[in-house]
């Protein structure tokens, strides 16, 4: 990941689920089926309880009465069925998931080789891979494990892959679909390009997209327009079981353009947590692009900023609770209409009561309200969804306090976050007026000019700044859920916690992360929107930067924050770029290829965050060679706030949205030699890595371009 978006919870494309989960499944939870009961019922909720334990000898009581692709068919994928249907709900968390596909993928692998040569457990095959460009793949890897362990063949072709190679692969292996995965804005362009080539070549083959970035509206209208074949959007690894369980029963339907069903009102309880938890699932991806300054920077969208969006729509779905108890009581005339002006103070005051919440904490209250919503909601009859409020019914109310509401929001967020980094050199204008950051700051003395390589350096001392919240609820999505504040902090320490120590020492003891760092100072002076670096005798241009500037607001720019060519001063420009080594990639594809998912997850999520907690680490390492590391806070966690001296900035973020400056930065510092490569794409390989550039003027901090 890169640096900026560090302060993120992150979270890949087709492993954000929507929402996650209402209750907790316990790691330790014994079969729902009793001792006693069919061998039937055991084997399915071995696989929903993902409990290995005496599944051979069940698997032998079976074979005395079932053939082995009939336990498979009827029997284990019934209980990878129910594991869906928790999952869809929100009711069984991910790493309890992948437990039931490693239980799944250990059944399997014991009765295939007693089948008959003609039997089979597949139902479909499908080319899956990440798009060119593109370097990450525990969200493709996810979809893998889901649809192989539901009966599905999967041709996994890895990252970065062009769409010449997936079309071979289609030919080769007689796929009956494509599957395009991505975690970047980038991606979602390539996969564009991909469907045009196939448009062009006139192919009709299934292709179902899924990505972080993705949206719905995106596929259903700029690419359903240029691929004229079946084409769908999944939010999740479910969502595209769901579509190759359709394929393959004979509906080659393809979506629906004409109207936006998140935008209507649902006619059961059902199609309307649905919904509700669909919208909430595409506004978690969205949260994942937005910085915590830009999440509370106000007038970002008109006067609200995406901080104001989350407060109210936690007073109306209270509100909108409140209002559906009288519904069901039957208490028509409790149901106020509200006025525009009533409406208007109410999302004034709930603005106001949430503004000192963190980050985490609100987001934490408004799936809290959400799950007191649906459990409202599940309280309703069908009659119920007919009762007349006003104009219209309970199901318009619902609908337009809730999901449709937060719909029309969404969509403002999601074209920000595309138009924003979509940002174009060309295209951005440029402002004349300058910022009024102070210039007269001290400028720290560079150690040295060049750069240098660390390989020294201890994990033991990097683990401290790990940011926990992002590891357990983001990379491993541990969240609350329906959990009171006390009660998902003792479940983090009991259950968590244990694992989290238990990979930070297998790290150490067997060399899985191993932290390298090249680091650099060049001095610089600034030229309007342009840096520009020298060489050692500090009068040759060595390279040049140029940043785009605010065009309203502050009207800051990079360059600023830097003494200009015209001040008689020279000034100092940092940079590194940090990993934990490529061998952490190869260890995460090992175990996902051993089948041992769950390990999967933990160790991925693990060696993401410790390259963030590298960056982190030396960062301050950095402040402390220039002098200025005693205006640290001294709790780490405040770091992860900025709360220290100047900033460190990552390309194709925010403030320096250019992703192909990585190429400068790679001339400068040379990361080949600790293992780093660029894609053509100029993201970094191994993914486990994450670069910056080093700003120590006072008053440097994130902002955005727009």
């Amino acid at each position: 990941m890169q640096e900026e978006k560090k302060q993120k919870v992150v979270y890949d494309p087709l492993i954000e689920i929507i929402n996650y989960y209402a209750g907790k499944k316990s790691d330790t939870a014994k079969s729902k089926a009793p001792v006693s009961s069919s061998v039937e019922d055991r084997l399915k909720n071995r696989i929903i309880d993902g409990e290995k334990q005496g599944l051979e000898d069940d698997l032998k009581l079976a074979l005395e009465r079932y053939k082995p692709l009939d336990i498979i068919n009827s029997i284990l994928l019934g209980g990878m069925k129910v594991v869906g249907e928790l999952f869809g709900k929100g009711e069984m968390q991910l790493p309890f998931v992948l437990q039931s596909a490693e239980v799944m993928k250990v059944a399997v692998a014991y009765l295939e080789p007693l089948m008959e040569k003609a039997g089979s457990t597949q139902k479909g095959t499908m080319v899956l891979a990440t798009v060119k460009g593109d370097v990450h793949d525990i969200g493709k890897n996810l979809v893998d494990i889901i649809l192989t362990n539901n009966g599905y063949k999967v041709i996994n072709l890895g990252i970065k892959c062009p769409v010449d190679v997936m079309l071979h692969a289609v030919e080769e292996h007689k796929a009956d679909a494509i599957g395009m995965s991505g975690l970047l804005v980038k991606s979602t362009m390539i996969m564009k390009e991909n469907l045009e080539v196939m448009a062009e070549r006139d192919l009709k083959i299934p292709v179902l997209l899924g990505g972080a970035a993705l949206t719905r509206r995106y596929v259903e209208e700029d690419l359903r327009a240029v691929y004229d074949a079946p084409l769908f959007y999944c939010e999740d690894a479910f969502s595209g079981l769901r579509v190759m369980e359709n394929l393959m029963s004979g509906d080659k339907g393809e979506m629906k353009t004409a109207e936006d069903v998140l935008a209507l009102p649902a006619a059961t309880v059902q199609e309307t947590i649905k919904r509700i938890r669909i919208v909430r699932h595409q506004w978690n991806k969205a949260l994942e692009y937005i910085s915590d300054e830009e999440f509370e920077k106000s007038k970002t969208f008109g006067n609200w900023s995406v901080r104001d969006f989350i407060a109210h729509f936690i007073e109306w779905e209270y509100i909108l609770i409140a209002r559906l108890r009288h519904a069901v009581n039957n208490e028509l005339s409790k149901l106020k209409q509200f006025s525009d002006e009533e409406t208007d103070h109410t999302n004034t005051e709930a603005v106001k009561k949430y503004k000192s919440y963190p980050r985490m904490e609100l987001i934490d209250l408004w799936n809290e309200a959400q799950s007191g919503l649906i459990q409202q909601i599940t309280s309703l009859l069908p009659e119920h969804f007919a009762i007349l409020i006003g104009q219209g019914t309970v199901s318009d109310m619902i609908a337009e306090s809730s999901f449709a509401h937060e719909y029309v929001h969404l969509h403002k967020v999601q074209a920000w976050i595309i138009e924003n980094q979509k940002l174009d050199k060309t295209k951005v204008p440029r402002v004349k007026r300058r910022s009024k950051v102070a210039i007269n700051v001290d400028i720290p003395q560079a150690p040295f000019f060049g750069s240098k390589i660390i390989d020294s350096v201890s994990l033991n001392d990097i683990y401290p700044y790990i940011n926990e919240i992002a590891l357990f609820r983001g990379q491993w999505q541990f969240t609350r859920g329906k959990m009171s504040v006390a009660e998902y902090e003792a479940f983090v320490k009991e259950k968590v916690q244990p694992v989290f120590e238990q990979w930070k020492f297998r790290s150490v003891s067997e060399n899985l992360l191993i932290p390298k760092i090249v680091y650099g100072y060049y001095p610089c002076q600034s030229d309007g929107d342009d840096l520009i670096l020298y060489q050692d005798d500090q009068k040759t241009e060595k390279m040049r930067f140029t940043f785009p500037r605010q065009s309203e607001g502050n009207y800051y720019c990079i360059s600023d924050f830097f003494a200009s060519n015209d001040s008689g001063r020279m000034d100092v420009f940092g940079c590194m770029l940090v990993t934990v080594g490529l061998q952490a990639s190869e260890f995460s594809a090992k175990l996902f290829e051993a089948n041992n998912y769950s390990d999967y997850l933990y160790f991925h999520g693990l060696s993401v965050e410790t390259a963030e907690a590298l960056a982190e680490y030396w960062h301050r390492q950095i402040r402390s060679e220039l002098g200025f590391s005693h205006d640290d806070n001294q709790e780490i966690k405040k770091l992860f706030q900025q709360k220290y001296r100047g900033s460190r900035y990552s390309f194709g973020y925010p403030a320096c949205p250019y992703l192909e400056d990585q190429a400068k930065l790679f001339e400068l510092l040379e990361p080949e030699r600790i293992g780093v490569s660029l894609t053509e794409e100029f993201h970094l390989v191994p993914e486990q890595s994450t670069s910056a550039i080093i700003v120590h003027h006072p008053e440097a901090k994130y902002f955005n371009i727009k």
